[in-house]
């Protein structure tokens, strides 16, 4: 679904394609890219994947980028700590041919720990294809792809583009486990992602209740089984953007 009031451009792929093929490729334009370290992310991909919020894109969205050099990359961290705190770390590895070599030497950057809200310092990668670690926990593979750029002179102003994660409809217990409310769900943050300068490109709603011993099929702690990816574009300066992101994965529900 596309919104008649965003910004919408043909070159970005749509929330839907994105979900499908859990790849994203940006046009080498687009100035900086958010990649939300989805809520679950500590939850084992091979052990217990039904406690995620999907299996596309479950760890963080996308699961594949592909971007142009000279665009800016953040990782910003949904995963809610209101059971215990999961602060997340990730490294992007260079791949040599179809594998790791595994050196420190090709680790060529590193989040640091993110807690909660919390973002990355942006990174600006040389071209080359790199392999998304997670160092804290074992999750799905993903890789970053930086292709040559020959128009870098054709940058537009400030476009800041990114994935996150709503429930489709307002939940029943829109309560944290320390009994704090959170109002997020898809109504919420079309309103709140407009009032703060955020236009919503496209959505996709989907359900994943993969957990066959949970009442409603789905893991308790994403308080639903009926989540929307948003893809989202701004064109305010980077760090405006993350620091409006941090409060509003707070005003998340999930726990």
């Amino acid at each position: 679904m596309t919104l008649p009031n965003a910004t919408f451009s043909p070159s970005i792929p749509s929330a839907q394609l994105v979900h499908t093929t859990e790849s994203l490729e940006l046009p080498s334009n687009i100035d900086a890219f958010v990649m939300l370290i989805a809520n679950e992310a500590h939850e084992s991909w091979v052990e217990e994947p039904h406690k995620l919020i999907t299996d596309k894109n479950a760890y963080h969205i996308p699961t594949n980028l592909i971007i142009y050099e000279g665009t800016e990359l953040a990782f910003l961290n949904a995963d809610a700590p209101w059971d215990t705190p999961h602060p997340q770390s990730m490294e992007l590895v260079k791949i040599d041919g179809n594998e790791t070599s595994g050196d420190e030497a090709d680790v060529v950057y590193s989040t640091g720990v993110l807690d909660y809200t919390n973002s990355s310092k942006p990174v600006t990668l040389p071209v080359g294809r790199y392999s998304i670690v997670n160092t804290e926990y074992e999750s799905k593979e993903g890789t970053v792809t930086v292709l040559e750029n020959n128009n870098q002179s054709n940058k537009s102003s400030n476009q800041v583009i990114g994935g996150f994660y709503t429930p489709t409809n307002q939940v029943e217990n829109n309560k944290d486990n320390e009994g704090n409310t959170h109002p997020g769900s898809l109504a919420y943050y079309r309103q709140a992602f407009n009032e703060n300068g955020i236009g919503i490109l496209s959505e996709h709603n989907f359900t994943y209740s993969a957990c066959d011993y949970c009442p409603g099929g789905y893991w308790p702690d994403n308080k639903s089984g009926d989540h929307t990816l948003i893809i989202y574009s701004s064109d305010r300066p980077l760090e405006q953007v993350l620091g409006i992101l941090e409060s509003l994965v707070k005003d998340n529900v999930y726990v």
